[in-house]
Order: structure tokens, then C-alpha cells, then sequence
């Protein structure tokens, strides 16, 4: 602010000081047994409309006397201009020089009673409010009884006296996470879920917020909806009814299976507005990326030691849940599990063509370029995505279990930050922006994300944008350094655990394939291995088993249907032409489309060595027409095939062929003949010795 007008500023609230009667402090005294709660206040109030401190507060008698002879105060300190001061206002309270008339409040809260006390403060009649530049005031509201204070409660005021002349940009990513409610046996194991998507419930309040302030007739704001699709797969499991750990069947008109298709049907509306609504797809599993991409041994042979490939479906699997809300997941953004990153999460992003990362507020170390301001929210990573990390103070906020205990008051706590953010720095000459970046936890109450999103939406001193947006406007404090990852995430997965993911990822394709269009095996089966991903099994495997034993258990059952029964097969053919039948397995409710080939040295097929089979019933026999080029033992190979050409795994689970012994009988005419000859031949020569013998013997 120009010098000029900071001096007339002064002087027009030391003006008012001197017309206005402070009212001394009451007398300073606590009741433990007494707690205030805000319920509601002035997100900002504006000289230009209207210049007045809307509150309410609830007050709990948690004590064994009624509270009576009661009034309410709200007491003013100096207006807040550092990160420090704020860091001040919530750890020690409010250095009060300004107070309001007190309200007297009649009648009593008894005891194990909450009262609910509103309360309105003109601040143009509060001589320390300056009446010329916008401020954030501390504030402390206090609850008296027989004029000895029982209870306060700290606040941000934000008073503004002119219109922004230029807002802050802000972009606000919020979660919808859930942990893994069904179990590998389809059984729902965590209870919690159904009640979370109905009203009141953590993930029908985010979501009802979102709606609110973002996506509603007349939105104000934008946010990134950071979208865990198991979320919305598990949504939709309890909608259609669902079986529990004790063996009961919820059906679909149950209560909370109800409340569920109603939570999917507003979240259809949610991630369809799409103008104010930037939905972020996690990769299916939410798996640590960073994970997926170190290298691993044990790997059956020819395979990639990463389970990179598997990631790429995974995320290719998130971006199709979003589909199916007839929404579109964002190209550009990625919001990696934990905000785990290192080098090679970098390089994976960019060869996704992933220009924008989101990540934690300690993701790149910002203090060179963190001052008495606050950091810019974006930082460049060379080659890689721009990294938008969430500002730290304000993060910081968000872990304070003190101010969580009051959602409302949390709320503005996080609001007044953002205003003060906005006060520090000065407005930058066109076309530079400045910004500011949040991601709230998925574990705030789920009180707080209403009054949070509508504040962050309708701050005249913010702008909200999406993450992309933020990017596209806002320069890094350091356009040119890429800025160090401050703990490269080293997170890996038991070798073992991974080689056997990597090994159920390749049936998983094969059986895939082998069913073709139209069956949804497909679609479970990946997700039972996508599912085995989760960031826990990687200090647990044991935990992640049951899912892959449940994929392999599938798989196999696949290959057995089309694996012939050959065991004590001998084969044996009284001619040099015949046929070679092969009994298939139980596909069960299945069909499974398979090519079967045999390649021998020492037969030909007159119909074709390979013949395209649908495994559709048990004991299906496939017979191929051979003819022996020779007599005796030999041997028949056999492979099978999926629609894709790969070789399916139906030898003991190898690939490798199976050879089937043939054993020939029939007699080579040719052959006997050239014997019948050559024995008349000598039996001729035979005849003749002797009958010479017998004209040579004497009379």
C-alpha cells in the first residue's frame, strides 16, 4: 500500500479510537467445565455492504451448576501482517485493545445443556478497525458469567474496506478416498463404508460441499476432485445389495443401499459439471506409483522386472470409472498416493503425458524462495510435470487436532490464512499471477468441508481456478530450476509379492482374452489384482495375499478348462491313419475361445494342425485327424492359444508343449511284400539244394 495512504489509514483509526469508549476486560477467570463452539460467522465482512460481524456460538455446560447472569464479548487485537502473528493468535490467544459493547444473554444453560447465543458487532464502531485498507484482525470471543470469563474462543476477522484489485488465484484439491470395504471373498469387511455415503457420513458430506459450492445452479467456485474409483465401484457395490462377513444379504431396497445409489446419483451430477468440476482419476488400486516402478527380481523369464505395464492399466482403469459417471477424467493431472514421488514417478508422468502433479506441501524444498511471503504453488521439474505444491502454513492447519474439534471456527481459521496470504504480497504487473494452492485431508470432519469450500468459493480476494488452470497462469518463484525432491520415495513391494502380481497380470490378459466381449469376468479379475496394489501391503503382503490367491485361483481354473486330460494317455493307432481325441475340462458357466495346435516330425494332418474352439461345456473333446509316417513310438505336440496369439500356460502351468506319445501297429505293406518275396526266394533255393542232394546220393 502506497505510503500516503497508510498513514491516512492510521490517522482515520486513531480518529475513531478517540470517539469511541473502550470497554475495560472482565474480569480474567475459566471454567474447564465450559466449551465454546462456533457455529456460524461472517466469513468476511465489507465496509461497502455491510460492515458488521455476523457470529453465533454454541455454549456446553458440561459442569454440575446452571450458568447463569450471562453476556458475550468479542474482543480485538492488532491486525495480523506475518505467518507468525497468526501462528500467535491460535497458540496464545488474543493480546485484546479493542472490545464491543457485551450482549447480555438472558436466562441460564443448565447443567450437561448447550446453548446457542448469536451475537452481532458493528465494526465501523470498533476504534482499532481500520475504516481505509483491508485487514485480518484477531479476535477473541468471550463468555462471561456474573462477570467472570468461563470460556473463549479465538477467530480471524476478516474486514475489507475496498473490492480486491486483483484476486489470488486459488485451487482447492479435494478427496474422495475410501479404504478397501469388501474383501476378497466379495464380503463387505469394513462396515463403516455405507454409513460414510449417507447423510452425514464423511464421503456424502465432501460430496454434498463439492455440490454446494462448485457444481450447484449458480456455482461460485472450482475444485479438483481427486476420484479413488474404488470409491465409486464400491458405491455401486452396496447399491446393488451386498453380502456380509456373517453371510446376511443386504438387498437393494435396504436403507443403506439406497442411500448409496443416491450418493452415486449426485456424484453423476458432481463430476459432470464440468465448467467448475476438475476430476482427478487415481489409478485403480490407489497404488504407491513410485513402487510400481522400481525394479524387482524373480520376474518370469521374458518379463519386465517393473510392474510398470500393470500401472498403466491401472490408471487406464481409473480413467474408465470415471466414464461410467458419464464424465471425463482429465488428461493432464495426477495426484499420486501419499503425493510419493522420486525420479522415476517424474519420468513416468511425462511419458504419460501428465503435465501437472499434485503434491504435498514438503514434496520440493521451497525455503529459497520462502520468505516473509508465502511460496508460489507451482514448482517445474525439468522435463517432468509441474509439481503444485498446497501452501505450508496452511496445510499445517489441517493437522491441528485443537481447531478440527470446531469445524466452523477451522474453516475460517483456514480463510483468514488465505486472506493474509492475499495482504502480503503485492500485486503483480499483467499478466503475472499470483496463487495459492490447498488439498484438505480426507480425514477432516465431515462438518468442516462445507463451511471450508463455500468460503474458499466466495472470498472476494480469491479467484478459484482448477490445478490445471493454476499452472497454465501462475510462474514459479523459479521458472528456471527445477526444484529437488526433498524424500524420493524408495517404497517397494516384497519381491516375491511382486513377481507373483507380475505372473497374475499375464494370465489375468490371457483369461481375459480367452473370454472375449460381454463377460464381466474380465473386469472383476483386473480389479481383484488392481486391488492387491494397495499401498498397505507394502509393509504387509501377508494382508494382501487372500486378493492375488483369489485371481490365481480364477486363472486356473480358466486354463484347467482348456487343459485336455492327458494324464496315462497312450495313444495307439492299428493303422497309419487315424484320429486323436482330447477331452477338455469344466468351464463351468464360462465359454472360452482357445486355439489348439500339434506339430510333429513324424505325422501330417489332413484337416489342419490347429483348430479354434469355444470351451463352452464339461468334457468337450476337440479330435484332429493324423497320419504316421512311420511304424512304432512317436510323439504329438500340443499348444493352446488365446484370441491374442500367447501361449496359454496349460502344461502344469508352463507354456511349453505337451507331447503326447502315439504308438503305431498297422503292418507297412510295401515292406511286407519285399519279406514274403525274399522268404519264397530262399525258400526256393532251399527246395533246390535238396533235391540236388538227392539225385547225388549212391545206389
Amino acid at each position: 500500500m502506497p505510503p500516503v495512504r497508510r498513514f491516512l489509514g492510521a490517522l482515520a483509526a486513531a480518529l475513531v479510537a478517540l470517539c469511541v469508549v473502550p470497554v475495560p476486560p472482565p474480569a480474567a477467570a475459566q471454567n474447564a467445565n465450559v466449551t465454546l463452539r462456533l457455529v456460524s460467522q461472517s466469513p468476511w465482512s465489507s465496509k461497502q455492504h455491510r460492515a458488521a460481524l455476523d457470529l453465533e456460538i454454541a455454549a456446553t455446560n458440561s459442569g454440575t451448576e446452571a450458568l447463569d447472569h450471562l453476556q458475550l464479548q468479542v474482543s480485538f487485537g492488532e491486525p495480523i501482517t506475518t505467518q507468525a502473528d497468526f501462528d500467535a493468535m491460535l497458540s496464545t490467544g488474543v493480546s485484546s485493545v479493542a472490545f464491543s459493547p457485551p450482549k447480555t444473554i438472558h436466562g441460564v444453560i443448565p447443567p450437561g445443556r448447550t446453548g446457542r447465543i448469536p451475537m452481532t458487532v458493528d465494526l465501523t464502531a470498533i476504534g482499532l478497525i481500520n475504516q481505509v485498507d483491508s485487514e485480518v484482525y484477531p479476535a477473541s470471543i468471550v463468555l462471561l458469567s456474573q462477570e467472570s470469563i468461563v470460556a473463549t474462543l479465538t477467530t480471524p476477522v476478516i474486514y475489507l474496506v475496498q473490492t480486491a484489485e486483483k484476486p489470488m488465484l486459488s485451487s482447492v484439491a479435494v478427496p474422495l478416498q475410501a479404504p478397501i470395504a469388501f474383501g476378497a471373498d466379495d464380503a463387505l469387511v469394513d462396515t463403516a463404508f455405507p454409513a460414510s455415503l449417507g447423510q452425514g457420513g464423511n464421503l456424502r458430506e465432501t460430496l454434498d460441499a463439492i455440490a454446494g459450492s462448485a457444481s450447484a445452479r449458480h456455482p461460485r467456485g472450482k475444485v479438483d476432485v481427486i476420484t479413488d474409483p474404488m470409491v465409486v465401484t464400491q458405491a455401486r457395490d452396496v447399491a446393488d445389495g451386498y453380502r456380509t462377513t456373517d453371510g446376511a444379504q443386504v438387498p437393494p431396497d435396504a436403507p443403506q443401499a439406497t442411500q448409496a445409489a443416491r450418493f452415486m446419483t449426485e456424484l453423476t451430477s458432481v463430476v459432470g459439471a464440468t465448467d467448475n468440476v476438475e476430476t482427478v482419476a487415481e489409478p485403480f488400486g490407489n497404488p504407491n506409483v513410485p513402487s510400481m516402478l522400481t525394479t524387482y527380481s524373480g520376474f518370469p523369464s521374458g518379463a519386465t522386472p517393473t510392474l510398470e505395464t500393470q500401472l498403466d492399466a491401472q490408471r487406464a482403469a481409473g480413467i474408465d470409472v470415471i466414464s461410467t459417471l458419464n464424465a471425463t477424467a482429465s488428461p493432464r493431472v495426477i495426484a499420486p498416493s501419499g503425493a510419493q514421488f522420486n525420479d522415476a514417478t517424474l519420468d513416468w508422468a511425462a511419458r504419460e503425458s501428465l503435465d501437472v502433479a499434485l503434491g504435498s506441501a514438503d514434496t520440493v524444498d521451497r525455503s529459497a524462495w520462502q520468505g516473509y511471503t508465502a511460496p508460489a504453488p507451482t514448482v517445474p521439474t525439468g522435463a517432468g510435470p509441474t509439481l503444485v505444491l498446497p501452501d505450508p502454513n496452511t496445510q499445517f492447519l489441517f493437522a491441528r487436532t485443537d481447531l478440527l474439534a470446531d469445524p466452523v471456527r477451522a474453516a475460517q481459521v483456514v480463510l483468514g490464512e488465505l486472506a493474509l496470504i492475499w495482504k502480503q504480497e503485492p500485486v503483480p504487473d499483467a499478466p503475472t499471477q499470483r496463487g495459492v494452492a490447498i488439498a484438505p485431508p480426507a480425514t477432516l470432519p465431515p462438518e468442516m468441508w462445507a463451511p471450508l469450500l463455500d468460503r474458499v468459493a466466495g472470498a472476494p480476494f480469491l479467484k478459484p481456478v482448477t490445478l490445471s488452470q493454476l499452472v497454465d497462469q501462475v510462474a514459479p518463484d523459479n521458472p528456471n530450476d527445477a526444484g529437488p525432491l526433498v524424500a524420493p520415495s524408495s517404497a517397494r513391494f516384497d519381491d516375491s509379492y511382486a513377481a507373483n502380481m507380475a505372473r497374475l497380470g499375464s494370465d489375468v490378459s490371457i483369461v481375459n482374452s480367452m473370454l472375449g466381449p460381454g463377460s464381466e469376468e474380465p473386469t472383476d479379475l483386473r480389479r481383484r489384482l488392481f486391488t492387491a496394489t494397495e499401498p498397505t501391503y507394502l509393509t504387509d503382503p501377508l494382508a494382501g495375499s487372500p486378493w492375488l490367491s483369489s485371481v490365481d485361483q480364477t486363472v486356473s481354473q480358466a486354463f484347467a478348462a482348456v487343459t485336455p486330460n492327458l494324464v496315462g494317455a497312450r495313444f495307439t493307432l492299428t493303422s497309419h491313419e487315424g484320429t486323436i481325441p482330447l477331452q477338455l475340462g469344466d468351464p463351468g458357466d464360462h465359454a472360452y475361445h482357445v486355439t489348439f495346435e500339434l506339430r510333429s516330425q513324424d505325422f501330417s494332418f489332413p484337416d489342419g494342425d490347429q483348430q479354434d474352439v469355444v470351451v463352452d461345456q464339461p468334457g468337450q473333446t476337440v479330435s484332429f485327424r493324423v497320419v504316421a509316417d512311420s511304424s512304432g513310438q512317436n510323439s504329438i505336440y500340443l499348444q493352446a492359444r488365446d484370441p491374442n496369439g500367447r501361449l496359454v500356460p496349460i502344461n502344469d502351468g508352463s507354456t511349453d508343449p505337451i507331447a503326447i506319445p502315439v504308438r503305431i501297429t498297422a503292418v507297412n505293406s510295401i515292406a511286407l511284400l519285399v519279406t514274403v518275396f525274399a522268404a519264397l526266394v530262399l525258400v526256393a533255393l532251399y527246395a533246390r539244394r535238396w533235391f540236388r542232394r538227392r539225385r547225388t546220393i549212391p545206389t
